[in-house]
């Protein structure tokens, strides 16, 4: 083509009723539907992309309120009276609603209703359009759930956080227990559970705490009942195609966890979880597999902070017992005794309660040790230290304060029964039968001095010493034998 060629121009030609026929272009061809309806809401004309995505044709709908068709028992209701209400007043309103195609499938719309008025104002029709937002909706859905499961996730890690650190604070294992009843009832209120530790002979293991809504649980179990001890690890039923219910369990079909409790290397208990109604057709499967792995995860940690709080308490009070008790006959020592008796002395006296205190001393004993040995002074203190001890209950505690002195504590018991007791320890301590390096060793006795809170002294030191100086009666008035303060008269005894 030469440059003095020009390319012919195509010159639109009009269309008779352009707006007409492209009204009808964007009706026909538009993904967003649309419906026509008259000032009554009552369906006059929809678009083929409406038929297309509802499945409902016009004569489906002609003469119908959209919504009465559209919408199902999944559907907003205050969306729908809020739609209503618009119309009623005439007014436009946009809104996500959730409507049902003519097969019951649920899809979600950005629907809006606006009202059409005449060049006079007459309010003739309602324009409904709708445009699909189903994939938009699933995808807020999924964030949601994820922001949820988040939000889940982290106030179980500040519950565990928390679970910590109460359970590192406890210091004896009466206060750990309550915070694992507490703790664990909050962090799986879903479960019941138990917590089993061994006995002394580890022949079995004897419920220490449980938990949860209405717990019902052995009160001992056999190590080979659990598969969970004789495997050596944790162990999870109802979550594996191959499992075996423990012989320990009474709760048959319910999902459980049995975890170890393990202490310096050593297992010394079992940590028992059990979801009641977690059956198979308890609850929807994929419901149910989630919250047991999620709370598995919980239980594995829980476990694991478990095992180390009680290492933790054990260590601490292997530290305090080292501290506070005598090496040499186990009982407790000055210190403790100080610490205690300042304390129940101020709780006896604010609640008007009895105590006393009982002082006893071995009789010669300083001769004996010279005489026999420190070997045998020592069998000496330790068997009198092992008559005292049985005598101990959560109303008496005997001490050892030094030397071959010794005191017991003794709480809410008047003076008689305490003479009775003293009386008893001293003929228990005489009717010994000792034997040191192949020879026999002679009769041991004891002095005892007693002394009560009130009546001989308000304060520990007043009488302390009241009990000390009934002692060092009974020492003048020939020992083996025991004496109140304020009392003239010493119990009877055998000859000093």
């Amino acid at each position: 083509m030469s440059a003095s060629q020009t390319v012919p121009q195509i010159v639109p030609q009009p269309i008779p009723d352009a707006e007409s026929f492209y009204a009808d272009l964007v009706t026909r061809h538009s993904s967003d539907c649309v419906v026509i309806a008259d000032p009554e809401r009552r369906a006059l004309w929809v678009n083929p992309a409406f038929v297309a995505q509802t499945g409902y044709a016009l004569a489906d709908i002609l003469g119908k309120e959209p919504g009465t068709v559209l919408q199902g028992q999944d559907t907003d209701l205050e969306t729908m009276r809020k739609i209503r209400q618009a119309c009623a007043q005439r007014r436009e309103i946009r809104a996500d609603i959730l409507c049902y195609t003519k097969s019951g499938e649920p899809f979600w719309v950005d629907l809006k209703v606006m009202p059409v008025y005449d060049a006079n104002g007459r309010h003739t029709h309602f324009i409904s359009t709708m445009r699909d937002i189903t994939e938009r909706k699933a995808l807020e859905e999924q964030n949601e759930e994820m922001r949820h499961s988040e939000q889940l996730r982290q106030s179980e890690r500040q519950l565990l956080a928390l679970t910590s650190e109460w359970l590192y604070s406890a210091k004896s294992i009466d206060e750990l227990l309550m915070v694992i009843q507490r703790a664990m009832h909050t962090l799986i209120p879903e479960a019941e559970g138990a917590l089993y530790i061994y006995d002394d002979n580890r022949t079995s293991l004897k419920l220490a705490a449980s938990w949860g809504t209405m717990p019902d649980f052995a009160p001992h179990i056999l190590p080979d009942d659990c598969w969970a001890l004789r495997r050596g690890r944790a162990y999870a039923f109802g979550m594996k195609p191959i499992q075996f219910t423990c012989d320990h369990v009474r709760s048959k079909g319910a999902p459980y966890f049995c975890l170890p409790i393990i202490a310096h290397g050593e297992t010394i208990g079992l940590m028992h979880v059990v979801f009641e109604g977690f059956e198979e057709g308890g609850i929807m499967r994929h419901m149910r597999d989630e919250v047991l792995r999620n709370r598995w995860d919980i239980s594995l940690i829980c476990g694991e902070q478990i095992s180390l709080a009680i290492a933790n308490v054990r260590l601490r009070q292997e530290l305090h017992d080292r501290s506070v008790r005598d090496p040499l006959t186990g009982l407790w020592n000055r210190r403790w005794f100080i610490e205690r008796a300042t304390r129940e002395f101020s709780i006896a006296a604010h609640e008007d309660r009895p105590l006393a205190l009982i002082s006893l001393d071995v009789d010669h004993f300083k001769a004996f040790n010279d005489q026999f040995g420190h070997e045998a002074g020592d069998l000496v203190l330790r068997e009198v230290g092992r008559v005292l001890a049985a005598a101990a209950d959560d109303s008496v505690h005997p001490c050892r304060i030094g030397g071959e002195e010794f005191v017991l504590l003794c709480l809410g018991h008047d003076e008689a029964a305490c003479l009775e007791r003293a009386e008893n320890l001293r003929e228990a301590i005489a009717a010994m039968t000792l034997s040191s390096g192949g020879r026999s060793l002679p009769q041991v006795t004891v002095s005892a001095g007693l002394a009560m809170l009130g009546r001989d002294g308000t304060q520990l030191e007043a009488v302390l010493k009241a009990s000390d100086q009934a002692l060092y009666r009974a020492k003048a008035e020939g020992r083996n034998r025991v004496f109140a303060a304020c009392n003239p008269a010493a119990t009877p005894s055998a000859p000093a």
